[in-house]
């Protein structure tokens, strides 16, 4: 899978660091709300979750995502919300980690661009499927809601199909959206940090030295 240069310390102090800041970060509801859809979220908890990935490789990152699941389900005393927001983060982990091995961990056009494409692919992918099955057969509950809300923003809902379509069609976009929102600001962090500490830079999955290499 490929492993970063850290010892297995120092990457397992970056899980416990990264999974406290991802459930700091929900528990102070650091979001910002969809406008289309207002009760999904934008989630800066996914941000460390990224991070964790850039520094440490794949198998990290789940774990924080991991801890991050098992740690709101204890807090909210509630399965479900948890696992979907699981489900979601790990196909996109796996997608963008897929993409940057593509390219040998590079910095570089290309890996970027086809981790942000299969990162948003199997999280999109996912999400269709499972939020399906949720609203047709686990919590058909949360289609009435959604298309109380879809009605609220001034789409026409005519019939349940409608309200399915649509709050499938919504929820892609959203998920789209969130894997660039949650990419973007874990590697413009981790890019300022690499800059700032070289050993970062040296020792992360992701690496650096390519940066102005011809793509």
């Amino acid at each position: 899978m490929g492993m970063s240069g850290y010892t297995k310390s120092v990457v397992a102090a970056y899980v416990i660091v990264f999974s406290a800041l991802a459930l700091v970060l929900t528990f102070s509801k650091a979001e910002i709300p969809y406008p289309l859809l207002p009760y999904l979220k934008f989630d800066f908890a996914e941000i460390p979750v990224m991070m964790t990935l850039l520094l440490g490789g794949l198998v990290p990152s789940l774990a924080t995502a991991v801890i991050h699941w098992i740690g709101l389900s204890l807090a909210r005393g509630w399965v479900l919300g948890p696992l979907m927001k699981f489900l979601a983060v790990a196909p996109m982990v796996a997608g963008f980690w897929l993409g940057m091995r593509l390219y040998k961990r590079k910095w570089i056009v290309k890996s970027i661009a086809v981790a942000f494409l299969l990162g948003i692919a199997t999280r999109v992918v996912v999400c269709t499927v499972l939020n399906t099955l949720v609203l047709l057969f686990v919590a058909p509950e949360f289609l009435t809601f959604s298309e109380y809300a879809l009605k609220a923003v001034g789409i026409n809902i005519a019939s349940t199909s409608d309200a399915l379509l649509w709050t499938l069609t919504l929820n892609s976009t959203f998920n789209a959206f969130h894997v660039v929102f949650s990419s973007i600001i874990a590697m413009l962090l981790f890019r300022a940090a690499a800059t700032r500490l070289p050993s970062i830079a040296k020792k992360a999955w992701v690496s650096l030295e390519a940066e102005g290499t011809s793509t």
